[in-house]
């Protein structure tokens, strides 16, 4: 007779370990597609990264929702893991902070003594980034909306609220894209230059994961197996959209505003 367990021990499984080594090949494509110009490896490995993942994340939803191996304490894990994964990335972008004024507070002789550099032309804080600004808080009250709206119950409003954030964090990405085709500098042009589109640009991935992650509660939404006692999977993907909004704001006051 098996003893009853509050942990869920998984199966084995080798998606795990394939989608470890789908995020290391694909950084180093990525490596090598901005040292040399050649995407091949890039696209490669990005497929190969879509590929485990999905199937990983198929597994998963298979053993919450038929073989109902997610009990409580299993969903706690999931949230604790969630959170500490976020605190992970809070540090990641406070280091880009920190190198931004770092080299802000102690402009080096050679891009001329002050921040920015001469020559580079900074963005307006006023355009496009307090335009991204408004997107990205307008998308924080929706998808709080939509969470408030399923644990209430009201699942059409949820579904609505969903929808509305998916769409602004959409518009968010294409005019944050045009923002770097019309940008007077390149990556390389100066340290400046380099810790912007590091940091925005980092920030501008977590806003595509954002919106994938949503876009995926939306399509369990359609299949009918989220609902105000089973959405742990939805509440971290809003936890996570939380996350990138906070992280603009602070990008919005110090890369744009105190900046220039």
């Amino acid at each position: 007779m098996k003893k009853f367990s509050p942990f869920h021990l998984v199966n084995l499984s080798p998606w795990p370990f394939f989608t470890s080594l789908s995020f290391l090949s694909f950084a180093m494509g990525t490596i090598i597609m901005v040292r040399l110009f050649y995407c091949v490896p890039f696209i490669i490995s990005l497929l190969f990264l879509l590929v485990s993942s999905f199937i990983w994340g198929r597994d998963i939803h298979r053993e919450g929702c038929y073989e109902g191996s997610h009990n409580v304490e299993v969903l706690d894990g999931f949230k604790i893991g969630m959170i500490f994964f976020i605190l992970s990335e809070c540090f990641f972008f406070l280091g880009m902070f920190w190198c931004y004024i770092h080299l802000a507070e102690s402009p080096d002789f050679s891009v001329g003594g002050v921040w920015p550099p001469l020559g580079v032309t900074p963005f307006d804080p006023s355009g496009i980034p307090f335009l991204n600004t408004i997107l990205l808080v307008s998308s924080g009250v929706s998808v709080t909306w939509a969470h408030h709206a399923l644990e209430e119950g009201l699942f059409k409003m949820s579904l609505v609220g969903l929808i509305f954030t998916i769409f602004l964090g959409f518009i968010f990405t294409l005019f944050q894209l045009t923002e770097y085709f019309v940008a007077s500098f390149t990556f390389s042009c100066s340290a400046y230059s380099s810790i912007y589109f590091m940091g925005t640009g980092f920030h501008g991935l977590h806003v595509i994961i954002g919106t994938v992650l949503l876009f995926i509660c939306l399509v369990r939404f359609s299949f009918l197996v989220v609902s105000p006692l089973h959405a742990t999977g939805f509440e971290c993907s809003v936890w996570y959209w939380h996350f990138v909004d906070i992280v603009w704001f602070f990008l919005y006051l110090v890369f744009y505003w105190w900046g220039v």
